[in-house]
């Protein structure tokens, strides 16, 4: 069968090409038709770290070429797996394609996890696969939001036990940071940081007690009390900037995504280190220290408050190689609407 893959240039990942390939589905093995996934800044993340943080590894591609990783839905067209039946549609990690040609093990009701050779070092949660539900919502929401809300829960969760007063937010427009900033709203004090262009929004959103462009970092310097910032937009400048403001104010700073992964990063910062935070480790402790069922049903819960508060949220929908390359040459470059989520199909 002739399946479809875009593939980005690693040193470049605005230059994206659709790339036709035959494959053959062998003993074991299931084929799946990727029917919608979304495309957000964290999809960015991905390729910028694709190869320090191992993103390239999933969905193997041409030399200097990488196929980003996407969160979505798709269905078994093909499967010589025992216990998979054709037609079972799956949520998880899937390559920016038209298919994907996975190899399960542990097989059950719920899912499977691709025991394929290439993916057994790599990070258990980017393997697992589970059987699609309403439960958490319509599947445009889940695709938007299911995984990076993820990681705006792990976050929240982990600050609510630290002491400190105030969160300082990078990319407060950002999905992640905007999970993030409706959890933590009223326990601590949310500060957002956002360009001017989408000021307005961010605003609307309801979530951020206070909110400043990037002009503005300055006025930090007039608050008091104890600070943590979590950076999603991995730009050095912004960084420095919070932290030579906020000096001995700043306790944490935490860098969780690179939205602006064309910008040069400082790694020279004044006061507290930078720590790097990886969404799965964390998820791995808590379910140890809550179990996987407590786990689920603190996220679930968290989730559904979230969800309930997304009414600024226009969904946009597009199908095709080009449609979604054109999307991707969007969202790399930074020109996304932040009240737009997009969910694609190739």
């Amino acid at each position: 069968m002739k399946i479809t893959e875009l593939q980005v240039c690693r040193d470049d990942l605005g230059s994206i090409a659709a790339i036709d390939r035959d494959v053959t589905v062998g003993d074991g093995e299931v084929l799946l038709r990727i029917d919608r996934f979304a495309l957000t800044a964290n999809n960015v993340t991905y390729g910028a770290h694709g190869v320090d943080m191992g993103y390239w590894q999933f969905f193997p591609a041409d030399q200097g070429k990488g196929i980003v990783p996407v969160w979505g839905f798709a269905t078994v067209v093909e499967s010589l797996a025992e216990g998979i039946a054709d037609g079972t549609r799956y949520y998880g990690y899937w390559p920016m394609a038209s298919h994907a040609l996975l190899l399960p093990a542990r097989v059950s009701p719920r899912g499977f996890t691709d025991a394929a050779a290439h993916r057994l070092p790599l990070p258990p949660v980017y393997n697992n696969y589970v059987v699609a539900s309403a439960d958490f919502g319509p599947e445009t929401i889940q695709a938007l939001f299911r995984p990076l809300y993820t990681t705006s829960f792990v976050l929240d969760v982990m600050l609510a036990e630290h002491h400190v007063d105030t969160l300082v937010l990078t990319s407060a427009s950002s999905k992640t940071a905007l999970g993030l900033a409706q959890a933590a709203k009223g326990r601590q004090r949310i500060i957002g940081l956002t360009s001017a262009v989408n000021r307005d929004f961010v605003v609307g959103t309801g979530y951020y007690d206070d909110i400043f462009t990037y002009d503005d970092i300055a006025a930090l310097g007039d608050m008091a009390g104890r600070f943590a910032l979590v950076d999603f937009s991995g730009n050095g400048v912004v960084r420095h900037a919070v932290h030579a403001t906020l000096g001995e104010r700043l306790v944490e700073s935490h860098v969780a995504g690179d939205t602006h992964w064309d910008t040069a990063n400082t790694a020279d910062l004044p006061g507290v280190q930078a720590q790097l935070f990886f969404a799965p480790s964390v998820i791995v402790e808590r379910i140890a220290q809550w179990g996987a069922e407590g786990f689920e049903a603190r996220l679930a819960a968290a989730w559904q408050r979230f969800i309930a508060s997304t009414g600024w949220l226009e969904v946009v929908e597009a199908s095709g190689a080009e449609a979604v390359a054109a999307h991707w040459q969007a969202v790399s470059a930074g020109q996304v609407d932040p009240a737009q989520g997009l969910v694609l199909t190739v």
